[in-house]
């Protein structure tokens, strides 16, 4: 009866907290931080961005190219240190538009709204058409491209109808899968590296971490070294969707800062360890790695320990990609449900409609799961180019937002948090400014080199729409106080 109160009083103070900004609860609020932890953590998915692009840093600048994990997981740091300072203020489903918003205006926080929710929903449509990509092979002997984006549609359809169902049974099976990413990831490195050390004796060891020079040839320039780079990039992504659902979540002002934070420590340690363990591990050189049909992580796993074991690790894998799926998934309808209740997109109203029984934006999921399913039936499932969209609009969102934080802070405007709560003090701006150079040299590393006008053109494709809503439409109403964030007036007090 006493944890019965302690709970009931535990969401009174959280629905009271949300009526301070203007909003009544309306999401069910059935994320403790546990499966706070895990949703960033399935978001990051080590597991999908290793299996995905294992091979880049070979392809492109020889196995030191590993070693760019480090930079790229200091810059990312960095912002996750500044999202968990603004996460403990402003507790909102939407975080990237709600903080904006509030930070800097109305304006501002649509268009990084906009981008965050190009985001989410490539992001969605990548973790799906990597799972396709990687399993694919398991059911034709030769996969075409319609092969990879019907199998990308069929998980896509069964992650819609667990979101559907309601954000308890997501997260049950999202807490399942991380489980079974944690444990599959750790006990795989373990096999490698104690088989290279004591029994493999065709593998490559130690040499493959300061291997030089792309596998086939080739001029490593910093063209290439961006392309090896998309591996940490695309890996370290995502961990703010605990953020996103905060209004789902119990005590978020909590629970949430710390969630990012322990996602991206566990994710950094999980993958680092990982690659290395498969590297030193590669059977009959790299050469014979990157040419062999098979995924570059399964044949590794295949010549090493057996048939047996490497189907054990498939089923891993694929529990953990799809828990990715379904975290994606989850908070791209978050930012729709926050962006529709706030009357910034067509279809408002039924955008922003909540089932009352299960109370889950229903046709906001539909929307997600239509969207991803576009995006990789127009790009007729090439991996790289929808990964390549989704690191742009992230790390473009990354840019923006701290920028608002830096902005915000600068002015008195960044609101308080509770006693004793998260914040970094005298480290916020150090740290944002570091964040804020990073993202943008991420940004430029994505899009102005030759190998990816193609993600510029389609990245900025999708931005103009949304400046074109803006402009024609959006401008008037958000300037008349008819659309745009409730109580604006609460940041700062």
């Amino acid at each position: 009866m006493a944890a019965l109160d302690a709970e009931r009083t535990e969401q009174t103070h959280d629905s009271m907290d949300l009526a301070e900004f203007g909003y009544e609860p309306e999401l069910r609020r059935a994320i403790g931080p546990l499966a706070s932890f895990a949703v960033a953590f399935s978001m990051i998915s080590v597991s999908t961005g290793v299996f995905a692009l294992f091979s880049g840093p070979f392809t492109t600048v020889g196995g030191w190219g590993i070693w760019l994990w480090l930079p790229v997981a200091l810059g990312l740091m960095c912002i996750c240190g500044v999202y968990s300072h603004v996460a403990a203020r402003i507790p909102l489903t939407g975080y990237a538009y709600q903080w904006n918003s509030r930070l800097v205006g109305r304006h501002y926080g649509w268009f990084t709204g906009w981008m965050c929710w190009l985001a989410f929903v490539t992001g969605t449509a990548s973790v799906a058409v990597t799972i396709s990509n990687v399993f694919a092979p398991e059911f034709w002997h030769a996969p075409t491209k319609a092969n990879v984006v019907l199998l990308a549609g069929i998980v896509t359809g069964v992650a819609l109808v667990l979101n559907l169902i309601s954000i308890r049974a997501t997260a049950v099976v999202n807490n399942f899968g991380v489980s079974f990413e944690l444990a599959g990831s750790l006990v795989a490195a373990a096999v490698l590296f104690i088989g290279a050390i004591f029994f493999f004796n065709h593998s490559e060891g130690l040499s493959a971490l300061w291997q030089s020079g792309p596998v086939g040839g080739g001029t490593v320039n910093l063209t290439a070294v961006g392309l090896a780079a998309l591996l940490p990039v695309f890996v370290l992504l995502g961990w703010e969707g605990a953020a996103d659902l905060a209004e789902e979540t119990k005590d978020p002002r909590r629970s949430t800062p710390y969630a990012m934070l322990r996602a991206n420590w566990v994710s950094i340690f999980t993958s680092i360890v990982m690659i290395i363990a498969f590297a030193i591990a590669i059977p009959h050189g790299i050469p014979a790695m990157i040419n062999q049909p098979e995924n570059p992580l399964f044949y590794i796993f295949h010549q090493q320990v057996g048939t047996a074991a490497v189907t054990a690790l498939k089923v891993f894998v694929f529990i953990a990609m799809f828990s990715a799926l379904l975290a994606n998934m989850a908070v791209g309808t978050r930012m729709t449900f926050s962006l529709a209740r706030d009357r910034m997109v067509p279809a408002s109203s039924a955008l922003a409609w909540v089932n009352p029984r299960t109370q889950t934006p229903m046709v906001a999921i539909v929307l997600v799961a239509a969207m991803s399913f576009g995006v990789n039936f127009f790009s007729t499932g090439i991996e790289n180019r929808v990964v390549s969209i989704t690191a742009v609009c992230y790390y473009g969102t990354y840019a923006l937002t701290t920028g608002a934080a830096l902005w915000a802070h600068r002015r008195g405007h960044l609101p308080e948090t509770y006693p004793g709560g998260f914040g970094l003090g005298r480290w916020l701006v150090p740290l944002a400014v570091v964040g804020i150079v990073f993202a943008i040299i991420i940004v430029i590393d994505q899009t102005v080199p030759g190998v990816n006008h193609v993600t510029a053109e389609y990245t900025g494709g999708a931005l103009l729409v949304g400046a074109l809503w803006w402009l024609l439409y959006l401008r008037r109403r958000l300037n008349a106080g008819q659309a745009g964030i409730a109580r604006p007036d609460n940041v700062g007090s």
